[in-house]
């Protein structure tokens, strides 16, 4: 007939306390991760620029992770900003055929988001170097940081994207392109809501 195996009590107790305290860091982890701050959204757009080759219309997707509460005064943080232009054809084709431009790049200057009637810049909107495609649109990425920002009063505060900005664009040995830098505001009847914050005491 076989014994029960024993387990001395003092290594039960070292196991026991052991198991305990892994239960109760567990819980800490489970209690102090922090909640989420903030949601991903975008939305698609347009702009209309000036270019030397006439006003051009360009579809445009803004994505940036945004609050959707937050506590007057206290301060929402800078967080990273992506958008995705797409330069239609009907740009592309005369850029390359008669400019002669084989690679595109630049940055976004004067530009700033809303937060209700607060406007809070957008800094270091760089596009990198894109070549331009031998037939159909072109798609541009550019990234930055929406800078941060206090609210003192609640309520509730629609989240717009920016109503314009300048493009400064350069060619494929870094030089502006013809017309650089152009002007661009949103289409007329485009969307630019991005989001609503809700701000409570």
């Amino acid at each position: 007939m076989s014994m029960p195996l024993s387990v001395p009590r003092s290594l039960s107790a070292r196991l026991g306390a052991f198991g305990a305290s892994a239960a109760l860091v567990a819980g800490a982890v489970v209690a102090t991760a922090p909640a989420a701050e903030a949601e991903p959204v975008s939305l698609k757009s347009s702009y209309t620029c000036t270019t030397a080759l006439g006003d051009q219309t360009m579809a445009v997707t803004v994505k940036i992770d945004l609050p959707t509460k937050v506590r007057r005064n206290k301060a929402v943080a800078s967080r990273p900003v992506k958008m995705k232009v797409v330069v239609p054809e009907s740009l592309v084709t005369p850029m390359r055929d008669v400019l002669g431009i084989t690679a595109l790049s630049g940055s976004a200057s004067d530009i700033a988001y809303r937060v209700g009637a607060k406007k809070v810049p957008l800094a270091n909107v760089t596009i990198p170097r894109t070549d331009v495609p031998a037939s159909g649109a072109m798609t541009l990425k550019a990234s930055g940081t929406a800078k941060g920002f206090r609210l003192k009063k609640p309520g509730k505060y629609v989240i717009r994207i920016p109503s314009s900005f300048t493009f400064n664009a350069d060619n494929q040995d870094g030089q502006p392109v013809p017309s650089s830098p152009f002007p661009c505001a949103v289409a007329e009847g485009a969307p630019t809501k991005l989001g609503v914050l809700k701000v409570v005491r």
